[in-house]
C-alpha cells in the first residue's frame, strides 16, 4: 500500500531530475556532435587517418566569411601539419578540405581550409590561392563547389542543428 510520504519523495524526486535535466541541457546546449574531422599526412587515401577534432571542438563557424573558430585555440596549430581533412557526418562522408597555408606555392581547384596568415585563423574557401581571378581556374572551382553542394548543405544543417552556425 502507498503511502502519501512515500508518494510525495517519489513526485519531488521525480521533479527534481527533470529540472536538473534541464539544467544540464541549458549548460551544454550542443550536445555530441555527429561531426568528425580525420586528417592524413599522406597523399595516399586512406592512410595514416588521424581522428583530428569533432563538431564539439567547433565554437562556430561563419557562413558568410568560412571563418571556423574552435573552443580551444591550441587546434590551430595541430591543423597545420596534416595536408587533408575528411568531414563525416556519423558515417557519411561529407567532403574532404586541403589544409593551406600561406607558404604553399601549389594552386588548390577545390575546398581548401586555409590558414590566413593576417589573422591567424582557420578559414574554408573554394581554392587557394583565393585571389586567383582567371576564367578556367574560376570555372574549375564553381564546378566542384556544385559537386559537394549537397553535402556541404548537410555539414551547414548539421552546425545549425548544433547551434554552431553564424552569419
Amino acid at each position: 500500500m502507498k503511502t502519501p510520504v512515500n508518494s510525495m519523495i517519489f513526485t519531488t524526486a521525480l521533479l527534481c531530475l527533470a529540472v536538473s535535466c534541464d539544467y544540464v541541457r541549458d549548460m551544454f546546449p550542443n550536445g555530441k556532435s555527429e561531426l568528425t574531422f580525420l586528417s592524413t599526412t599522406s597523399l595516399q587515401k586512406n592512410k595514416g587517418d588521424t581522428l583530428l577534432f569533432t563538431g564539439n571542438d567547433i565554437k562556430w563557424i561563419n557562413g558568410t566569411t568560412g571563418e571556423i573558430r574552435f573552443v580551444d585555440s591550441t587546434f590551430i596549430p595541430k591543423i597545420k601539419p596534416f595536408f587533408r581533412l575528411k568531414c563525416f557526418l556519423g558515417p557519411d562522408s561529407l567532403f574532404i578540405a586541403t589544409v593551406t597555408t600561406p607558404v604553399m606555392s601549389s594552386i588548390v581547384n577545390d575546398l581548401v581550409l586555409n590558414l590566413d596568415i593576417k589573422d591567424g585563423r582557420f578559414y574554408f574557401k573554394d581554392g587557394y590561392p583565393e585571389w586567383i581571378n582567371n576564367p578556367g581556374i574560376t570555372g574549375i572551382r564553381i564546378q566542384n563547389k556544385a559537386k559537394r553542394a549537397f553535402a556541404w548543405n548537410r555539414f551547414l544543417v548539421e552546425l545549425k542543428k548544433e547551434g554552431r552556425y553564424k552569419e
